[in-house]
Parts: structure tokens; C-alpha cells; sequence
């Protein structure tokens, strides 16, 4: 078997009682976006059972379409075996996030050294223990996939990905990983929701415990959620927002963020931005709350609402 089983940590068990504050922000399916998206992955035919070069220089955009270096952004190469799922199935699964930790039985990764932009199969590892990857990349193996991630947690925050398919009739050696801009086509909708109503003033404890399903309309499983953000957009509008999207994380004029150990409740005043911790809902124009699950496929929020004080 390739690699052995990864335990990719898509799933996370209930967390308990965590001794939460009382919440006075409630966050409920009516006050979430919508999202439509499907994903497009490029596959590249090589070889089946034989050692391939893997380069990534050209992979110079995200799937976001935010711009990369290839070779300062890009820590770690992965490559996961899904045995039972075709591509078609593994797009559909990143389009909803319904991808699971079952659906994979193989791992082995590449930590890039920010100087180098190629790297043999061969040289990849379980873990830092090494494997005869090349005898296990065969034609009926299933469906592989390859994540070029920011940071080193396996499967987290994929900025590049692309199929890579061995087959008995191609002698293809050379993997050349495009950019990723262009794989997604989506709408969003932040106009046809409920904002969210929260005070004026502190405090601000939000509960999520009640939403069910994420802004793609699948069934949201609350404890994948690890990031809390609430960020400001000067002058702008909802309308206008929805527009920009994909660029929600770039253009904002202040953010806050907070990591979420699990649990369904955080208190706003510990997210902290660059400017310390968030302090209130002020300024002309456009607040919102999202809330993010980093071990998802798919980069879009799972929640992200209008906000709204209760003074208007």
C-alpha cells in the first residue's frame, strides 16, 4: 500500500465543553452567504511506475489568482492517492468540501528549501521516512493529486493543486505545475442575506453552535472550523464586495483575526490586527465576519455575514 494511511485532519471530533462565555452574537444559516463554485483542476499525464520531475517555477498565481513565488511562498510539496475517486469526483469534492480523510490512503511530501523550484518523485518521503514512491505511482493507483501549500501541515492551506495521472501509454517524465489562476468559476452572494445584528459595544461573544450548512450549501461539520475574522472595508459596499470576492483577504483596510482551538464560541476582543486587538464595529462603510476552515480543499469561507450594530 502507498505510503500508509495519512491522517489528514479534515474531521475533528466534538470538542466538549470548554467552559465558553455566554454568547451574545448568534450566528444562523440565514445570516450566511451564498456561493456558487466549481473547480477545474489540470491533470498532467506521465509515466506509470517510473521516477518524474516535478517542477513548480511556473506556478506564479494561486487559486485565488493572488500572486506566489514559486520559490519563497511555497513550503512544502504533497502528493495524497485518493484509490476510489476519479477526478471528477475529487473537483465535485473540493467544490463542497465534502472530501474526507477516508477518501485518501496515501501521503508522501517535499519540503522546499526556498531555493530549488524541482524535485524528483523519488525524493519525496512519508514523513521524512523514506519510500519507493515511483513503484507505487502506477496507472490503476487511483486518482493523485499534488498541493502546493503555504506552511507544513499536511493539507493545509493549498494554494496550488493539480492532478497528476500515470499511464502505461505516455513516457512523459517532466511535471511542469501551472498557476492555478483560472481554476475556479464563482458567484457570491452577500446582498440576499440577514446582516448580522451584534451591540454597539463590547462584549462581543459569538456562537455558531447553530449553523448547519456552509455558504456552498453543504452540510457544515462545526468542528473543521479553526479561524475566526472581522475585517473592514472603507467606503465599500456589499454589492461591491461580492464583486471582489476572491480578494476579500487582501483589500480590507483593518482585520482581526483569531485561531480557533474548537469549541463554537470566541470572544471578538481576542482576534488581534496589526493595529492590536479589535476594540468595535466603527468607521464608514462595510464590516464583515467570517468564519474559515484551513484543512478544507476549497479557500472560501464556510461562514461570512454583513454586520450590522444594533444603532443601524
Amino acid at each position: 500500500m502507498l505510503l500508509s494511511l495519512l491522517l489528514l485532519p479534515l474531521a475533528c471530533g466534538d470538542k466538549g465543553d470548554t467552559g465558553e462565555p455566554e454568547a451574545n452574537v448568534q450566528l444562523f444559516d440565514e445570516n450566511n452567504f451564498r456561493y456558487e463554485g466549481d473547480v477545474s483542476v489540470p491533470s498532467i499525464t506521465t509515466v506509470s511506475g517510473q521516477d518524474v520531475t516535478i517542477c513548480w517555477d511556473q506556478a506564479t498565481s494561486d487559486i485565488q489568482c493572488h500572486d506566489i513565488d514559486p520559490v519563497l511562498d511555497i513550503d512544502n510539496i504533497g502528493l495524497a492517492r485518493f484509490p476510489y475517486k476519479t477526478q471528477a469526483d475529487v473537483e465535485e469534492g473540493i467544490s463542497v468540501n465534502s472530501l474526507l480523510q477516508a477518501d485518501i490512503d496515501g501521503y508522501v511530501e517535499h519540503n522546499t528549501n526556498h531555493s530549488d523550484t524541482c524535485v524528483q518523485l523519488s525524493e519525496f518521503s512519508f514523513f521524512g521516512t523514506p519510500i519507493d514512491v515511483p513503484s507505487e505511482y502506477v496507472a490503476d493507483g487511483g486518482t493523485y493529486m499534488l498541493m502546493l501549500t503555504v506552511g507544513l501541515e499536511p493539507g493545509i492551506n493549498a494554494k496550488v493543486i493539480t492532478f497528476l495521472q500515470p499511464s502505461l501509454d505516455s513516457d512523459n517524465t517532466q511535471v511542469d505545475v501551472p498557476a492555478s489562476c483560472g481554476l475556479l468559476d464563482f458567484s457570491a452572494t452577500l446582498t440576499d442575506l440577514t446582516p448580522l445584528t451584534v451591540p454597539a459595544s463590547a462584549p462581543w461573544i459569538v456562537d455558531w453552535s447553530a449553523l448547519t450548512h456552509d455558504g456552498i450549501q453543504a452540510p457544515l461539520e462545526l468542528s473543521s472550523i479553526d479561524r475566526l475574522m472581522v475585517a473592514f472595508y472603507e467606503g465599500k459596499t456589499p454589492e461591491e464586495l461580492q464583486g471582489q470576492f476572491l480578494d476579500l483577504e487582501i483589500i480590507m483596510d483593518r482585520s482581526y483575526t483569531l485561531e480557533l482551538p474548537g469549541g463554537t464560541v470566541a470572544d471578538l476582543s481576542e482576534a488581534t490586527g496589526a493595529d492590536g486587538a479589535f476594540t468595535g464595529f466603527d468607521g464608514e462603510g462595510t464590516w464583515l465576519l467570517a468564519l474559515f476552515c484551513g484543512r478544507c480543499y476549497n479557500p472560501a469561507p464556510v461562514f461570512l455575514s454583513v454586520v450590522q450594530t444594533e444603532e443601524g
